[in-house]
Parts: C-alpha cells; structure tokens; sequence
C-alpha cells in the first residue's frame, strides 16, 4: 500500500471511494475548485484508491478531521487506522491546537483510541444529492 499526502485526485475516484462505502457520491461537489483542504492522505493498491482522509483547518488553533474512507475490501486490516495516526501526527506537527472530528455512536470505540471524547455538537445537512 502506497500513501500520498496532498495529491491531486479525480472527483470521480473520490466520488466512486465514497460510494463504496455507502456514502453519496458528491462527485460535483469534488470538481468544484472552491473545495480545499488543508490536508489529505490518500491510499492506493497498486492504481486503486482504497483509503482517504480529509482535514480542513485554519493552519494555526483548530482542525477538522473529516471524510475518512476505507474501500469495503480493505476495511478492518489498520487502514484506516494508520490513516488517522498519521493525519494526527501531520497536526501535531504542524502545531494545531485543537483536532476534532464528527462520527456517528457506533464509531466511538474506534476514535477513542485515538484520545478523541465526545463533547456535545449540533450538525445539520442542508441537502441530499
């Protein structure tokens, strides 16, 4: 496995990654050039991409971890985890302040390990494509 940090991908890739995982596809949303990030690790398997993360951040007090996918094929072998660990350890480097990161309850067990707690959020989707 092959892990890159802030490469160029397709919207598609990203969009075909998501949809794997039983997300929608946002394959638009992904060419549009206003979408940045402050930092993406990507995963391939010889050319497929098979893991992903995202993080958005102001670069000085805060990050937000989002968007971590790993292809159903290689899900529960540390990909994702070793994902985490090292977006984590790009912050730490970086010296953000503060990393968060939303996850549903049955995800908890998981981001825990990592020293994330649960603090009360309020999130809302404004459309569904």
């Amino acid at each position: 496995m092959i892990y890159k940090y802030n490469e160029n991908i397709s919207a598609k890739a990203l969009a075909d990654l998501r949809e794997s995982v039983g997300w929608n596809r946002m394959e638009e949303e992904y060419e549009n050039p206003l979408m940045t990030s402050y930092c993406h690790i990507t995963v391939y398997e010889k050319d497929e991409l098979i893991g992903y993360i995202d993080c958005v951040s102001n670069g000085v007090t805060d990050a937000y971890i989002q968007d971590l996918m790993v292809h159903p094929n290689y899900q529960c072998k540390g990909v994702g985890t070793e994902l985490m660990n090292q977006m984590i350890a790009y912050l730490k480097e970086k010296h953000i302040y503060m990393i968060s990161v939303v996850y549903e309850e049955s995800l908890k067990p998981f981001y825990e390990k990592f020293g994330f707690y649960q603090m009360l959020c309020g999130q809302m989707e404004t459309f569904n494509s």
